[in-house]
């Protein structure tokens, strides 16, 4: 779904009683890569911890500096961070939790 809507439905999203869901920083999302284990193209892959591992690409709550139309995803198939237009659709996993301070 685009940025926009990403934002509305992890804020409305209620989940086993839980109503405090937001979309992750682009700092937490990458914290879901393994930099450690490389595959090939010397790219790390998500951490084997980490629940629902797939190679999408998902929105981070993260808007891209002055360029307000961007936000960070982050791409798992080949760990890459990247800025795209909020109007395109990208997958979102939803965390709960506070923001860690200085994150955006």
């Amino acid at each position: 779904m685009p940025w926009h809507k990403a934002l509305e439905y992890a804020e409305s999203l209620v989940l086993d009683d839980k109503t405090d869901w937001r979309l992750p920083t682009v700092s937490e999302l990458e914290t879901l890569l393994d930099r450690s284990v490389l595959y090939y193209e010397l790219r790390p892959i998500v951490r084997k911890e980490v629940p629902f591992r797939d190679t999408l690409s998902y929105w981070s709550s993260t808007t891209f500096g002055e360029q307000t139309n961007n936000a960070w995803i982050v791409m798992f198939d080949g760990a890459y961070v990247l800025s795209y237009y909020k109007s395109n659709s990208y997958h979102i996993r939803c965390v709960r939790g506070l923001q860690k301070a200085g994150e955006f």
